[in-house]
């Protein structure tokens, strides 16, 4: 009886280590000044929200609409999420980045030039997290429209990490956070 009692700590340490995957998609219509983010936990999708540009912050509303939130770009939050990106990039494992942009300029030729020149510049920043991350699956599609006026991108990652890392992380960031004195964050909630 005493040796079922083990199978709870090892049913705790499986689910700790166990890396859990991650997918959000992210798409931006410059030209609307709208985008739209969502996040999935393997196969449950966690969060749709849309997004907005207006000033110094960025506007986040739930998919009913029923509460907005304003974050500023400038504000001590953003610093809590910049030590947690450092905190948490040697930990995750990058399994696939997609890239799709609807480029348009009214003009063929300069719409070709504009489309090649933005897909030049996201197979970089690709290659160079290629090279960061191995495993890293990674597409670039670009469509030009010759027809109409757009710029439109949309973005695809799907990564692991486990919860152990993660949590970790947090707490590091938070207490680097703390040591440097950084006052609370400016968050208006709205309904």
């Amino acid at each position: 009886m005493q040796s079922l009692w083990l199978l709870i700590p090892l049913f705790l340490f499986i689910i700790i280590t166990i890396p859990i995957i991650i997918e959000s998609r992210f798409s931006y219509n410059f030209e609307e000044n709208v985008g739209f983010f969502s996040i999935k936990l393997w196969l449950f999708t966690l969060a749709t929200i849309s997004i907005k540009i207006k000033g110094k912050y960025l506007i986040i509303r739930t998919k009913n609409d029923a509460k907005q939130v304003e974050i500023s770009l400038i504000g001590p939050e953003i610093k809590l999420l910049e030590q947690l990106t450092v905190q948490i990039k040697d930990k995750i494992k990058v399994k696939k980045l997609e890239f799709h942009s609807n480029i348009g300029n009214g003009d063929a030729f300069e719409t070709a030039l504009l489309s090649s020149m933005f897909s030049i510049i996201i197979g970089i920043v690709w290659g160079y997290i290629k090279n960061q991350k191995d495993t890293a699956s990674i597409i670039i599609n670009s469509y030009p429209n010759y027809a109409e006026k757009n710029f439109l991108i949309s973005l695809l990652a799907r990564v692991s990490i486990s919860i152990f890392d993660l949590i970790y992380s947090f707490i590091m960031a938070s207490i680097i956070l703390k040591k440097s004195d950084s006052k609370k964050g400016y968050v208006k909630v709205k309904k």
